[in-house]
């Protein structure tokens, strides 16, 4: 959940699918069973093709598990999800049935999808805009009809010379029927970029600021020539959560920060479950005798995914870290994500690239 991260291209899942002829078959070798303090990693399959065009386009074909990476992902508000990248749009729900799969013109608004959060369950709070093609959004998206209500912009200069409105938008997340979104603000001379974390009426459009710090220029290099990312999310006393390059932060529902942990992450990615528990994306491994077993998939999406369980490899990327009342808990597996969302009853995280994208079900130890 932040704003577009990598550049998937305009390549349909159905294609990759025909080139890697992936079924869902999984290997003869007998699979680990996973023990009451094991994490399990599940590969999520979804029928890639699709028959009609745009909205309307109807789910079709085999199901696979393995594609190019997905870089958006926000639950659906009734314990599914949805994914977008780059124009293509997959919906998966809570009982794994494929429910809309298509993809959209260049152009359109919904080819533009950088963050997406749900609002309810036929509606999402999405950010839109890249300031090249189209102007940075805030959109309310009716997914019964895929059409969009836009809320109110900021106009550049409204807070004098050095305001530059709404410049860019990052993570958002919905809570109480409002979004919190990031937004960032150039400050020269002196500095390179503050965020911002706003709440935003949903219905007026008002806006307040709840927190504020900043990005420097050599943070997160892996990003450029985007904007350093932050990602953002809110459990269900409205506490939030906020991965910067440099740190781990937790605000109250006020804005007042609660607590804050160092950390050096290219790519920081943050999902909360509503009690509080999340899994964090950001900076080096640590040691830990946490264990992952990986449940069910093919053959293929298994290799993908074993090819994440080693995060001391630094080409990896960002390690993963649980977070709970009882503190904080590394984890050796699962490394570099894309994005991550809590769908109710378990984390889907997107992880991998062209040729090795694999959607993952992460679910806790039973015995926790």
């Amino acid at each position: 959940m932040q704003q577009q991260r990598g550049k998937a291209g305009r390549r349909t899942l159905h294609g990759a699918a025909a080139t890697a002829t992936i079924m869902l078959v999984v290997g003869c070798a007998p699979q680990p069973a996973a023990g009451p303090d094991d994490w399990t990693l599940a590969p999520i399959s979804f029928q890639s093709s699709f028959t009609g065009s745009g909205p309307e386009a109807a789910p079709a074909g085999h199901p696979i598990d393995l594609a190019y990476g997905m870089h958006v992902l926000s639950a659906d508000g009734a314990g599914g999800f949805w994914t977008a990248s780059a124009g293509s749009w997959l919906h998966v729900g809570a009982d794994g049935k494929t429910l809309a799969r298509f993809n959209t013109e260049p152009g359109d608004p919904l080819s533009q999808i950088g963050a997406m959060a749900p609002l309810s369950a036929t509606e999402l709070v999405v950010v839109q805009g890249d300031r090249v093609h189209v102007m940075p959004m805030v959109s309310v998206l009716d997914t019964a009809t895929m059409t969009m209500r836009d809320l109110p912009a900021d106009a550049v200069g409204d807070e004098g010379d050095d305001d530059y409105g709404d410049f860019e938008f990052g993570d958002v997340a919905v809570h109480d029927g409002d979004a919190i979104v990031v937004r960032y603000q150039p400050r020269p001379p002196d500095a390179y970029l503050d965020y911002e974390v706003l709440r935003i009426d949903l219905d007026s459009g008002a806006r307040a600021l709840l927190h504020s710090g900043r990005v420097d220029l050599d943070d997160a290099p892996g990003a450029r020539p985007g904007v350093p990312p932050v990602g953002i999310d809110v459990d269900s006393a409205g506490r939030v959560y906020i991965a910067t390059p440099s740190a781990r932060i937790m605000l109250a529902a006020d804005g007042t920060e609660v607590s804050r942990e160092p950390q050096v992450a290219n790519r920081p990615l943050v999902a909360a479950a509503p009690d509080g528990t999340a899994l964090w994306w950001g900076g080096e491994p640590v040691q830990s005798d946490a264990r992952a077993v990986i449940v069910g998939g093919s053959a293929d999406a298994r290799t993908a995914i074993e090819g994440r369980m080693r995060c001391a490899e630094p080409s990896r990327g960002d390690a993963l870290l649980f977070s709970d009342a009882a503190g904080q808990h590394p984890l050796p597996f699962l490394c570099g994500a894309n994005d991550a969302v809590w769908t109710g009853m378990s984390w889907v995280v997107a992880t991998g690239g062209e040729g090795d994208g694999v959607l993952v079900r992460v679910a806790p130890p039973a015995g926790s």
